[in-house]
């Protein structure tokens, strides 16, 4: 089945548990379940609906990001937060994996290029929203609600409506933040 739809392409709930479990495995508690696995997988299914609505906004845009360029973001950016050169640590912090930061970083190269295009991360959040509108992203409700840019949580059941909306006990990051904040922030 599929976690999400994005523009008629399926996210499928297979792709989320295995990027959940190289994220549990790549923890520094070397593979223990930590924290909520319902909060990783959000913030996971979140990354991956973002990711697509980020690709479509800069392919309209023409806006293309060189492997160099991620090269140099993380060398200047990732690895310089990095003792001894270990960046494993740092993102199993961000429910990343070694793997998964290259298609992190080029998704905050991008919004950063969207941003600097549209004058302002808030004019990027409405290319979103737009885009999103446009495209279609359905979210299988076990999930959660799509909302804007971001995956709300609900009640976890496909049967039962999530009591009273979304509960935020913090505000949801945004796709991009800048480049001196990649990788500080945890949700």
């Amino acid at each position: 089945g599929a976690a999400a739809v994005v523009g008629g392409d399926a996210i499928s709930i297979r792709e989320l548990q295995d990027q959940v479990r190289d994220v549990t495995v790549s923890s520094p508690e070397g593979g223990e379940p930590t924290g909520d696995q319902t909060e990783v997988q959000q913030t996971l299914l979140e990354r991956m609906i973002q990711h697509e609505l980020l690709a479509a906004v800069g392919h309209d845009e023409g806006i293309e990001v060189t492997e160099a360029e991620i090269d140099a973001f993380i060398d200047e950016q990732v690895l310089a937060q990095a003792p001894d050169d270990d960046i494993g640590p740092l993102v199993a912090q961000n429910a990343l994996t070694e793997d998964t930061l290259r298609e992190f970083v080029r998704d905050q190269l991008v919004a950063q290029s969207l941003i600097d295009r549209f004058g302002g991360q808030e004019q990027l959040i409405e290319a979103l929203t737009e885009k999103a509108d446009e495209i279609g992203v359905d979210v299988n409700p076990r999930y959660g609600i799509w909302t804007d840019i971001f995956l709300e949580p609900s009640s976890g059941s496909i049967s039962e409506p999530a009591g009273g909306g979304p509960t935020a006990a913090e505000p949801a990051p945004t796709p991009a933040g800048s480049a001196a904040t990649f990788m500080t922030s945890a949700r």
